[in-house]
């Protein structure tokens, strides 16, 4: 079954309920269709290389900002590889983060 399968029969049984109860079952619905990782040395490893991928690009934005700025030319801005630098910085903090779903 199909997680829209399973929001759709989730939605079909809360026909007459309120909007509230209708987005908690689908989202319920839709949680529970997803399947979990078959081992859990997948989730390890997916969350190491997104942690080196957003590192990476953490330092080229990095070097980035420190190029921008040392070069002398005033005409010259950081500012898009600031918004990077923190983007990337900001995500990866969150990745640290404890969910607020864990105990």
């Amino acid at each position: 079954m199909s997680v829209g399968d399973s929001v759709r029969d989730a939605l079909q049984a809360t026909e007459g309920e309120t909007p509230e109860v209708k987005a908690a079952v689908a989202a319920a619905a839709a949680g529970a269709a997803v399947p979990e990782p078959s081992l859990p040395s997948d989730v390890g490893f997916l969350w190491k290389a997104l942690v080196v991928g957003m590192l990476t690009i953490l330092v080229i934005a990095l070097g980035g900002i420190i190029f921008t700025v040392a070069d002398g030319n005033n005409a010259t801005s950081p500012d898009v590889i600031v918004t990077i630098f923190t983007s990337v910085l900001t995500g990866l903090i969150g990745l640290f983060v404890r969910s607020p779903t864990q105990r």
